[in-house]
């Protein structure tokens, strides 16, 4: 049996696909955005998030790591790990007595996946959902990903992915006869900017959108809104432009910036470089979304 590494299940999801789904968060992803969410998602291995709030500063963490990778601040009162040689063992989260670690990535096999997700059966069919593969990259894990998709599409459950787009069409190709909808992000324009932004060009995201386009797939080209990186006029006029050239798109997401994982990167012991961003209003919102209109294409604020 296949197996793979999974940050979480999320259940009762109603804004990755159509219905109420079950999310299947995998670890791993080849882009480092900067506006990232969901931080822990990045490493494909398991990572340790550290709560600072809740450590009594006992140091049984420090004796229970098998590599050294902790370390005591005596001057904070606070235990610093280092996450170069810490190797998710889960040594210390076991002997934490005041909750202030935990694991964050687990492996699981196929069958264990799918024990889950037939627990939510009867919502799918009250409701036409089914299962979201998130992350991370789904295309990080495809060899899981394809297993996990085989055994729903046998269950007969809809399945969608939510992806970056940053992957081989050879391995896309793969997976796609398996999926029911692609929910795809298009960043930015400006491949440069592109790759500052996010650590990848976006030529290869482009063109696999393309692809998606030809085949006559069900897909929803979802654009993170990020204050200062992509809501600028030269680019909306190159997505827009690109959007009109595709002959199957029929709806796109908007994804307003917010901050709800600014958090995760203190838990990584990380610094959330972007910490001066702050939200759009509503009114700001939908003046940018209205310059993004484009005929025949429905456009979804929020996803």
């Amino acid at each position: 049996m296949k197996l793979g590494i999974i940050n979480e299940i999320e259940r009762f999801a109603i804004n990755d696909g159509p219905g109420i789904r079950t999310l299947i968060f995998f670890k791993g992803c080849p882009l480092r955005c900067k506006w990232c969410s969901n931080p822990e998602t990045q490493n494909p291995l398991p990572e340790i998030f550290y709560f600072e709030d809740k450590c009594i500063f006992c140091q049984s963490c420090i004796a229970a790591c098998p590599n050294n990778a902790i370390k005591a601040d005596y001057l904070r009162n606070k235990v610093i790990t280092n996450r170069h040689i810490c190797t998710g063992c889960g040594n210390c989260v076991a002997v934490c007595p005041a909750q202030a670690r935990r694991l964050v990535g687990i492996e699981k096999n196929v069958e264990e996946i799918m024990e889950e997700i037939k627990k939510d059966e009867p919502f799918y069919i009250l409701s036409g959902g089914g299962v979201t593969l998130s992350g991370g990259e789904v295309f990080f894990q495809p060899d899981f990903a394809l297993e996990i998709l085989k055994a729903c599409k046998k269950e007969e459950i809809d399945t969608a992915i939510e992806t970056s787009g940053f992957a081989s069409w050879k391995t896309m190709e793969r997976l796609l006869p398996y999926i029911d909808h692609v929910l795809i992000d298009i960043k930015h324009m400006n491949s440069s900017l592109h790759k500052y932004w996010t650590g990848v060009g976006n030529e290869l995201i482009l063109e696999n959108i393309k692809r998606i386009d030809a085949q006559k797939k069900d897909y929803i080209i979802r654009i993170p809104l990020i204050p200062g990186v992509n809501y600028g006029e030269e680019n909306i006029k190159e997505l827009k432009n690109f959007i009109r050239e595709l002959q199957n798109i029929k709806e796109i997401h908007v994804l307003p910036y917010h901050t709800l994982g600014r958090g995760k990167y203190k838990y990584l012991e990380r610094e959330y470089e972007l910490k001066h961003l702050k939200k759009y209003t509503k009114e700001e919102i939908k003046k940018i979304v209205s310059k993004l209109e484009i005929e025949g294409v429905k456009i979804v604020t929020g996803g």
